[in-house]
């Protein structure tokens, strides 16, 4: 069926037009220069080539050549994560006429007309087998980006879905991950055969399926010295610097989670019995730890001295005004790689640096230290052993002594 929606227009019209919708949607001026500068690098390309058009071969010929960027790559850096998403947008725009903001962080509201199909379908999703908070936001993400590219096509009542415009929908997908596209259909499936049982909808869909193959890497993570490095590199004068010390501190020390550090309240440490005593936020177990000294006094000296006053019943407090936790959406990525870079650390084949590379790393070192299986499943407060053993793929040394020699005559 021909899309009436596309956009078949010259490459500079194209490119233009989807700029200014981008701006109308709210996207930072910031973000819109980064786009941009893919963009000239797409017209230049597009005119040493003879293209009046864009096409996603151009694009894809764009990243390859002039970025080299695998166009399904999992690990890039932040930039060429930029450079594709600006192909994927021009490319998702020429397709369908519009773009689905995917990761909005201000408005996580469904448009009112498909408002109480939404919220029903959340309830009924928990209902049937309580979820997680994250997993939950995952489907509420993907039913806001379905539901505000109907409502950007004129469709407020789900009886007026068709496949033609599912197929046009799917097609916004084009570059993305093979496991971001099997999660995205799973989602979608899921939510329209709820409403065709419930009779929203008189017409059921029959989605491909998308087979997934997760190549085996070896983790990358942080040694005992390199966290030691990044702990002495961050600059403790000032509150923020005595926030971000106490909690890569409790990374390290214990490998805790950066959903249980954010969560960490008062209430969990007892000063006088030296533990820890948490719930943890990804399993819903309870964890109990030994306060060791140095983790004990970060901890005092960023209350006393660093921590902004807050009624906040957390421990570790967002540093701007209104001083309140650190939500969800807070990425504390960032704070790991910017005292990871002051200490000179860089790591290959990684586009990102983790709280988990810490964890990571004390699993490394109490496995290198002989340290029982059973012991560091505690530690790391995992709800199965067989959780654990995952964690030998990161014990270098083990793995370096079971390694067969090459023979000199192999051909």
């Amino acid at each position: 069926m021909e899309n009436s929606l596309a956009k078949d227009l010259p490459v500079e019209e194209l490119i233009a037009e989807t700029d200014a919708y981008m701006i109308s949607l709210g996207y930072a001026p910031s973000t819109m220069r980064h786009f941009r500068q893919a963009w000239n690098a797409l017209k230049n390309l597009a005119l040493r080539q003879g293209e009046h058009y864009f096409t996603q071969e151009l694009g894809y010929k764009l990243l390859k050549d002039h970025y080299h960027i695998d166009i399904y790559a999992i690990n890039l850096t932040e930039s060429k994560s930029v450079y594709r998403r600006a192909v994927l947008l021009l490319l998702e725009y020429q397709i369908s006429g519009t773009i689905a903001k995917r990761n909005g962080c201000r408005d996580h509201s469904f448009p009112d007309c498909f408002s109480n199909i939404g919220e029903e379908y959340l309830i009924h999703l928990n209902a049937v087998k309580p979820l997680k908070e994250g997993t939950l936001k995952n489907h509420r993400t993907a039913l806001e980006a379905l539901f505000k590219f109907l409502v950007s096509h004129g469709i407020t009542d789900l009886n007026s879905i068709d496949i033609a415009i599912i197929n046009i929908y799917l097609k916004t997908m084009a570059g993305y991950s093979k496991s971001h596209i099997s999660g995205q259909l799973n989602m979608i499936r899921r939510f329209l055969d709820f409403a065709y049982d419930k009779d929203y909808i008189k017409n059921c869909f029959v989605f491909p399926e998308v087979s997934i193959y997760k190549e085996k890497k070896i983790p990358v993570y942080y040694t005992a010295e390199e966290c030691q490095s990044i702990l002495d590199a961050i600059d403790r004068a000032n509150g923020k610097g005595k926030r971000d010390y106490a909690m890569i501190l409790l990374g390290v020390r214990y490998g805790l989670r950066i959903s249980d550090i954010k969560e960490l309240k008062l209430s969990n440490i007892d000063f006088k019995a030296n533990e820890i005593r948490i719930t943890q936020v990804k399993t819903g177990k309870p964890l109990c730890l030994d306060l060791l000294p140095d983790v004990g006094w970060a901890i005092i000296d960023y209350l006393k001295n660093g921590r902004p006053e807050t009624n906040c019943p957390n421990i570790f407090v967002r540093h701007v005004v209104p001083y309140t936790s650190l939500a969800n959406a807070d990425c504390m990525n960032f704070m790991i790689r910017q005292y990871a870079r002051a200490a000179g650390i860089s790591k290959i084949n990684t586009s990102r640096n983790s709280f988990h590379m810490l964890r990571y790393g004390l699993a490394s070192t109490l496995l290198q230290k002989n340290v029982s299986l059973t012991t560091i499943s505690s530690i790391l407060g995992h709800s199965e052993l067989n959780v654990t053993t995952q964690y030998t793929q990161i014990d270098v040394p083990q793995l370096e002594i079971c390694s067969l020699e090459v023979p000199n005559d192999l051909s």
